[in-house]
């Protein structure tokens, strides 16, 4: 949350419990507003944790903070969400008709995209110049695995299984956030940004961050992006829940 209407906000979180898989779900604010009241907030959302952060990285640092910080203690899922979510009509029936509790492991609950890791770039005029998607591939999945295509995610919107999460080495989280909130990080450099317009509250990596998190959470194959139907299109005729996530093995 940052300066979102305390009334959006309230609407969110209450539409939310009112899921039948997310009704007993603890929901944990993060205010990015520095002039905010916390206690007000707290009373007024009923959220069960609140911790004020520097305005820093977008929702991506965030996250990332919460990765990090929770590490040995995270829910067994967690839904990651601005507090203003992208495209709410689509939204609640996605989630609605996807999310297993059970089964779920990495569900996307925005737009996904494809690029060739070698050369990752897309139609926003994003471009990964610094091949960090080739170089986190391969410091999750080994030097030796190839690599071809990447699944993208748009939105910073999605849930992860505590499993899913720590799939991969605590390490990789760490460089990515020490990169956004590190003034003096290869991100925040020219090399990098290429003439575009930078500062630590809405950094230009943090669209990097927003289209990594299905690399990172090992859930990238690209028959998910012609399996899967669009946000708008919601189901296909023979489709299945495992078409649009990856699940995690039932234990």
């Amino acid at each position: 949350m940052y300066k979102e209407p305390i009334q959006e906000v309230i609407h969110l979180i209450t539409t939310l419990r009112q899921i039948h898989s997310l009704s007993d779900a603890r929901v944990h604010l993060y205010v990015k507003d520095a002039d905010a009241n916390i206690d007000l907030i707290k009373r007024l959302t009923h959220a069960d944790e609140i911790t004020p952060l520097p305005n820093i990285g977008r929702e991506g640092e965030t996250y990332l903070h919460h990765i990090l910080t929770h590490w040995d203690k995270l829910a067994r899922h967690t839904m990651f969400l601005q507090a203003d979510i992208h495209n709410p009509r689509e939204f609640y029936p996605w989630l609605n008709h996807y999310y297993d509790p059970i089964r779920t492991g990495m569900l996307n609950l925005g737009w996904s995209g494809m690029c060739d890791c070698e050369e990752c770039g897309d139609r926003f005029s994003w471009w990964d110049n610094t091949q960090l998607f080739l170089e986190t591939h391969h410091r999750i999945h080994g030097n030796d695995t190839a690599c071809d295509k990447i699944l993208l995610s748009y939105k910073g919107q999605f849930i992860a299984s505590a499993a899913r999460i720590r799939g991969i080495d605590k390490a990789i989280y760490n460089d990515l956030r020490q990169a956004i909130v590190d003034e003096n990080s290869w991100a925040h450099r020219e090399k990098f940004l290429r003439g575009q317009k930078d500062s630590m509250s809405a950094p230009v990596f943090g669209y990097t961050i927003e289209r990594m998190w299905n690399l990172l959470l090992q859930c990238s194959s690209p028959e998910m992006a012609w399996k899967c139907p669009t946000l708008l299109s919601g189901t296909r005729m023979g489709g299945s829940i495992e078409d649009c996530q990856c699940f995690d093995p039932i234990m």
